[in-house]
């Protein structure tokens, strides 16, 4: 039997005629053309999408891409609709959000939205809610049962949402807190969901806000305050959802324009049962602002500082300022009449207020909300204007017990029990002043703050003031040592009274002080100099006999030898070995461990009372 022969051309039409079979299987079972002569359910569906949304129908190869993922379930019809409103959205142009959502609902729902729905999601797109809300929302309709029933797909959901699409009023706020109060942007989605996962989370709001604010004053450099009316106005219906009153308004512009931060304001507004309500409907937790800077701990104190530094420097003072002198103020409350003294008599404060008198009545006015009598300023202005500093007059004003129940008031406690040093001594001085002795005197007490009591002669007052000034600013006392060196035990009544009386005119007429205290000419007294000096009369406890012996280093033996606490030092300052011993001694005195006080001090300290008339030899506890 002979073989049948199969020729190769035949063979290659066989194959050709099973690709093309294969072909035309496949094109019409697995990937149909965008339009299949007969119905599919699954391109019907792909065509609905893009005639709705783009007016077109899909090209071939996005056709044949959706159809795949589609048939295989790896999209749901919900997922294809979101992936293709992100690319209407991703296009630069301008998207019209109320014809979008209408596409979106017919496609899924076959309806547009009604008109109140709509609002509400133009709303959530405009406040940081993403579409993909609206189409999951869509998603869980029985009308998007329904669609995806008729073209038989399964009619799940997207996947997980971003968090700022889990609840659109979380969002919301969130979205109004990043925009209107924190960023100077509209907020991004990227900060959306960071902000909403952490309060979801459970991240209190009022702390992230403040800190949050207060770095966006840091980062524009808006020093400490950017809350004004409008931002305040914003500020309120951000947070609790209200629209602010006149009276809330104005307690925070008070408190703003009393020193207090941003950070003070925002943690009143927390603390208001509106923002609590509102935040805890939201399922959120309110927190708390954490005042961190001194001058929000007293509202009081940083008030009276912020009205002092405005009222005498003509303009606000910076919060690090006030932060500043709150902290001092709350470390030591008995140093206010200090940091008062500082901030009034800066250079600035000097600057503003050229007169004197209008010095002292700007004191008047912003201490005791009163314009002063001439009579309580009279004193003040003679010694300013022979050179008493407005710091050593402004000392002596706040002395004023007026000016204690004043502070009381505002809350604060300036009463100060003097702390008491361990050993205290009074040197004195008599006879002078004379310029090149007494001047380099105050030269060695200055650098320790040092304080000496000079009794001076009257009629040498007018030759040498410029010392007499000098001691005053320097807080040393200046004390009567009559008018020309009398002994008063040698004159009558009227004549102790005139000698004395005399030599305090003129130191009143120089300084605006006249003295408290006395010292009779070489320590005698009678009963006759007791009864009319007027005065407590201070005699000595040491003496160095600096007039007899001119010897500086005996001078200093006897200070250094003998010294004890409580004592009343008795030198001249007529000899310059007197100012030769007193550089070594002050110096030495302050290393043993001395304070060295005036007279009136000495008494404070010791609490003695000193009377008219009575000698004191020192003030050891006993005289």
């Amino acid at each position: 039997m002979r073989e049948k022969t199969i020729r190769p051309g035949r063979i290659a039409a066989r194959i050709i005629a099973v690709l093309v079979i294969g072909a035309v299987l496949l094109a019409t079972c697995v990937l149909p053309s965008s339009r299949v002569e007969e119905p599919n359910l699954i391109s019907e569906y792909i065509e609905r999408v893009y005639t709705t949304l783009y007016g077109r129908e899909a090209t071939l190869e996005e056709f044949q891409g959706w159809y795949r993922d589609l048939k295989d379930g790896q999209v749901t019809p919900s997922g294809m609709v979101d992936a293709e409103v992100q690319k209407v959205l991703g296009t630069d142009e301008e998207v019209n959000l109320t014809k979008l959502l209408d596409a979106v609902s017919m496609v899924m729902t076959d309806q547009p939205l009604p008109e109140s729905q709509k609002d509400t999601y133009q709303t959530y797109l405009n406040r940081g809610v993403s579409i993909r809300r609206v189409i999951s929302d869509l998603s869980k309709t029985d009308a998007f049962f329904d669609v995806c029933y008729r073209y038989q797909m399964s009619p799940y959901g997207l996947d997980k949402l971003e968090m700022r699409d889990q609840d659109p009023q979380v969002t919301m706020y969130v979205y109004d807190l990043l925009t209107e109060v924190i960023n100077d942007h509209p907020a991004t989605a990227e900060e959306c969901n960071e902000w909403c996962t952490r309060f979801v989370n459970g991240e209190g709001i009022a702390p992230v806000v403040a800190e949050a604010v207060k770095q966006r004053a840091e980062a524009q450099d808006k020093g400490d305050v950017i809350l004004d009316e409008a931002q305040l106005t914003l500020l309120y219906r951000v947070l609790t959802g209200q629209e602010i009153s006149a009276d809330q308004m104005q307690v925070c512009q008070d408190a703003l324009g009393n020193g207090m931060s941003d950070s003070y304001v925002l943690a009143m507004i927390c603390e208001t049962y509106a923002y609590i309500h509102h935040v805890e409907e939201l399922g959120l937790v309110p927190g708390e602002v954490k005042l961190t800077e001194p001058r929000d701990a007293n509202y009081e104190m940083t008030g009276l500082m912020n009205r002092l530094y405005g009222a005498f420097a003509g303009q606000k003072p910076t919060g690090e300022e006030l932060n500043g002198y709150v902290q001092q103020l709350s470390d030591d409350p008995g140093q206010l009449r200090t940091v008062v003294v500082e901030m009034l008599t800066s250079t600035e404060c000097q600057a503003l207020i050229e007169s004197d008198e209008a010095f002292l009545q700007k004191v008047y006015e912003v201490f005791y909300e009163r314009v002063p009598e001439e009579r309580e300023i009279e004193s003040y202005l003679i010694g300013m204007s022979h050179g008493i500093t407005r710091e050593r007059v402004l000392a002596e004003i706040l002395k004023d017990p007026a000016f204690d129940e004043k502070m009381a008031e505002y809350g604060i406690d300036s009463k100060v029990t003097p702390k008491i040093p361990e050993k205290v001594i009074a040197l004195t001085f008599d006879d002078g002043p004379y310029t090149p002795v007494t001047m380099r005197i105050l030269d060695a007490l200055e650098p320790y703050g040092a304080h000496a009591t000079f009794f001076v002669v009257g009629n040498r007052i007018h030759n040498y003031s410029e010392c007499i000034i000098r001691e005053v600013n320097l807080g040393c006392e200046v004390g009567d040592h009559t008018w020309s060196h009398q002994t008063l035990t040698r004159l009558n009544g009227e004549g102790v009274s005139s000698a004395i009386n005399q030599c305090a005119d003129a130191v009143y007429e120089l300084t605006g002080i006249r003295p408290t205290v006395m010292r009779p000419c070489g320590g005698s007294y009678n009963s006759t100099v007791s009864a009319n000096v007027g005065m407590p009369m201070i005699l000595w406890s040491i003496d160095t006999n600096d007039w007899k012996y001119k010897d500086s280093q005996h001078v200093i033996n006897e200070v250094l030898n003998y010294a004890k606490d409580g004592d009343i030092v008795l030198m001249h300052d007529l000899y310059e070995t007197t100012a030769d011993a007193v550089e070594v001694i002050v110096p030495a005195l302050e290393e043993e461990g001395y304070t060295l006080v005036t007279i009136s001090e000495l008494a404070e300290y010791k609490q003695i009372e000193m009377e008219k008339g009575k000698a004191y030899f020192s003030m050891r506890g006993g005289n």
